[in-house]
């Protein structure tokens, strides 16, 4: 009986030291955002391509759906990464996202799209995954607004839209 109690104490201790590992890397995280977001608008679009890609993502979809008012004015600079971004945006899209990252994801790839960074109305594959994730998605009114975002892909392009000064 001893042993079988050792045994589940030390496994006990070994999950929690890992929950505190993860949430230290969370926290982490979300301490940068916020030092991020504390930075006046001007400096936050200069400094924000100078990141990693993923940092990018995540700084994006902290100020979209934590930060106030949502840091939409940050999706040009995000959308200037073209392919790579779709790519990861892609990758995104396999992990199954919640309500609000599909959202965002829907958003920034139509920045992508109006910069015309990258084609996303003329990717078949990446639209027929991006609609099945939509179309099950809970929130009724963020499901519209992803679906009219989808709907309004290779409408909006813009040549003068190419360049976002603004970004660094």
């Amino acid at each position: 009986m001893w042993k079988i109690s050792a045994r589940i104490m030390v496994l006990c201790i070994f999950m929690f030291i890992s929950g505190c590992a993860s949430y230290g890397m969370e926290h982490a995280k979300l301490a940068a955002a916020r030092k991020f977001y504390d930075q006046p608008v001007n400096q936050q679009t200069q400094t924000f391509r100078r990141r990693s890609l993923e940092d990018q993502l995540d700084l994006f979809f902290f100020g979209n759906q934590i930060h106030h008012p949502p840091a939409i004015y940050l999706a040009p600079c995000f959308a200037l990464n073209g392919p790579p971004a779709v790519k990861l945006l892609r990758s995104k899209l396999d992990t199954q996202p919640d309500d609000l990252s599909l959202r965002d994801i829907a958003a920034l790839l139509g920045m992508i799209d109006m910069m015309g960074q990258y084609d996303v109305a003329g990717d078949k594959q990446l639209l027929a995954v991006l609609s099945s994730r939509i179309a099950r998605m809970k929130d009724q009114n963020w499901r519209q607004t992803a679906e009219d975002e989808v709907s309004n892909f290779g409408k909006r392009r813009t040549e003068a839209a190419k360049h976002a000064p603004e970004c660094g």
